[in-house]
């Protein structure tokens, strides 16, 4: 990740007091998951794939 960069991107958090505690939190944050590096890892696996096969 590069700091150099700005991202527009919203993150989504949920803030959920701990029970039984005094002023303590669970912060749960979802982010949408990046899946260029699957998607071209996949295309890679299938021509290889092919290129063996044949």
């Amino acid at each position: 990740m590069t700091f150099d960069k700005e991202q527009d991107m919203q993150r989504k958090l949920k803030v959920k007091p701990i029970a039984e505690s005094y002023n303590s939190y669970v912060i749960e944050e979802k982010e949408k998951r990046d899946w260029s590096g699957n998607i071209y890892l996949g295309f890679v696996a299938a021509i290889l794939a092919i290129a063996f096969f044949t």
